[in-house]
């Protein structure tokens, strides 16, 4: 059985439907089935319950062909339309469901009330939610659907007479009819990496639960001459493969990208750039980064120390179906000391992709709560006081009564780039938007007037061979001015190191490598209110 194609996609357990009406009492009672046409219904059903939608919507329509205008068939063909995102085409099937004087299954109010609700009808939603409430009891509402959803549309009529701030554009240079998402910058702002599904991709094959074509990596660089996003390319290297390869995340230096791939249930995987600068075939993250459930959303923090994901790991703390968990470096690759930061932060509904910040404190990642607009909106919080603030929602434009996934912004706080499937995206699919921040005021900063920007201090630099110039891949030690040692980290194969760290203190830098001439930095970080201060050590070693 494929995998769901990617970890920005509703996975395939929650995307499946059971089929409620199906064995209802009196179901198919008034039009029976000859026994060919019940195995044909059989088959259909499977290929829906292990997520085949387009085989599945192919064998109810052979069925209609021979048994017209029955409802049930058509209900579970506008089902099947409706998981392959064709929200017109199964619109059409339902309203060819006609229940008149018989029992509907019972999902048809909700089924019916989200495709209206996606295709912004949503007066019309709002009657078949109401209908699908109608007989349950207070508990029962509570935890329907209908209940989240008619939540979603109070919310999307709130934010939507209260815009924020802010200018949302498609990137026109990656999109295509396709899904562009799970887009990760590099932190310079100058590498674009995304997943697409285009036929210009590694295998050229097509994934047959979902009819598209199966996802590889892509990347752009950022002219800043034309201030334009160059062609995209596929990632150069061994990562793409014939099935589906998706990107997740960075490390600060841009030399190590998270990949997801859709092994025992979805798991997370590294590669590393060479100096040709080609990657490397992934690697499994070491430590409690996997389990045999499913995990994506990779995001490290800027000083390395922890690792953000999404996994759906059912261990004490868990909140709901894909949790935020927080994992601490155990070596280099290895991330253990698995956390689960409970609520606020994590809910009973699902979190989907999640972003930390470079300034190490300011966390943004999708849920489908309540407190959404529609299906997946962008949340944000912030660490104070050792204690995780109540998320916030971003609001309108930035969220849509579509999905929003993969959120990330830059350490100034002026740019962001999220995901999202909204109405005006190309073919009706995920697509990457940059969003200007200049004017925005992030909602837990409401308090203060005007924009309230990042803090964020860095370390950078290179490592080179004296005599050569070659890069070095070292190991360098950061210590403060009294000598007490804070931190070990490596530099890349280029010879580059980025590292997050605290203002208004002085620092050691030293590289004591073998066979080179051990060489050390002293300098200060400032601490500039609302803004990044970088400040760059070149090493430039003689071997002895």
């Amino acid at each position: 059985m494929n995998a769901l194609p990617s970890p920005y996609a509703n996975r395939l357990a929650l995307s499946v439907l059971v089929l409620l009406g199906l064995f209802s009492k009196g179901l198919f009672a008034q039009e029976p089935l000859s026994v060919g046409q019940r195995l044909k219904l059989s088959d259909a059903n499977q290929n829906f319950r292990t997520g085949y939608f387009l085989e599945a919507k192919k064998g109810y329509e052979a069925l209609l062909l021979e048994v017209q205008n029955h409802p049930e068939i058509n209900f579970l063909a506008g089902k099947s339309a409706f998981e392959l995102r064709r929200y017109q085409e199964a619109l059409a099937f339902f309203g060819q469901a006609d229940f008149t004087g018989k029992e509907a299954p019972e999902d048809y109010h909700v089924c019916l009330g989200k495709a209206l609700f996606i295709t912004n009808q949503i007066d019309s939603s709002k009657i078949h939610f109401g209908l699908a409430l109608q007989g349950l009891n207070d508990k029962e509402k509570t935890e329907s659907e209908a209940s989240l959803y008619l939540s979603y549309i109070s919310n999307r009529e709130a934010y939507m007479q209260n815009p924020e701030n802010v200018k949302l554009s498609p990137i026109t240079e990656v999109n295509t009819a396709g899904h562009e998402s799970s887009s990760c910058l590099s932190l310079d702002g100058k590498t674009l990496f995304f997943t697409s599904s285009r036929k210009e991709n590694t295998g050229t094959g097509k994934d047959e639960a979902f009819d598209m074509y199966f996802q590889d990596i892509w990347y752009a660089t950022w002219d800043s001459s034309t201030h334009a996003w160059s062609e995209p390319a596929l990632l150069p290297g061994d990562v793409n493969t014939s099935e589906h390869d998706a990107s997740l995340g960075i490390n600060p230096q841009g030399d190590l990208l998270f990949v997801y791939k859709s092994e025992q249930g979805g798991n997370i995987y590294y590669t590393r750039r060479k100096r040709t600068g080609e990657y490397r075939v992934p690697k499994p993250m070491e430590g409690q980064v996997n389990t045999s459930y499913f995990e994506s959303g990779a995001s490290i923090s800027a000083d390395r120390k922890k690792l953000y994901i999404i996994s759906e790991r059912e261990k004490r703390g868990a909140q709901g179906r894909g949790d935020i968990w927080i994992l601490k470096k155990d070596s280099k690759y290895a991330y253990d000391h698995q956390e689960n930061p409970g609520a606020p932060l994590n809910s009973i509904y699902d979190e989907n992709s999640v972003f930390i910040h470079p300034d190490g404190k300011t966390l943004f990642f999708s849920s489908n709560r309540p407190e959404s607009m529609g299906g997946y909106d962008i949340f944000m919080s912030r660490k104070e006081g050792g204690k995780w603030l109540p998320p916030v929602n971003l609001g309108y434009p930035i969220n849509s009564s579509g999905d929003e996934v993969y959120f990330s912004v830059s350490p100034d706080g002026n740019k962001a780039w999220v995901s999202s499937r909204r109405p005006e995206s190309l073919g009706a699919s995920y697509d990457i938007y940059e969003i200007d921040l200049s004017q925005y005021v992030f909602p837990l900063d409401r308090k203060n007037e005007g924009p309230q920007k990042p803090t964020v201090c860095l370390i950078q630099g290179k490592v080179l061979n004296k005599l050569t110039a070659e890069p070095l891949e070292i190991e360098l030690q950061l210590f403060t001015a009294d000598g007490k040692l804070l931190e070990r980290f490596e530099t890349g194969e280029n010879g580059t190191y980025l590292l997050s760290v605290e203002g208004n203190q002085e620092y050691v830098l030293k590289a004591v490598v073998p066979g080179f001439a051990p060489a050390e930095e002293s300098f200060r970080v400032e601490r500039l209110e609302g803004k990044t201060n970088a400040v760059t050590k070149v090493f430039l070693l003689e071997a002895q």
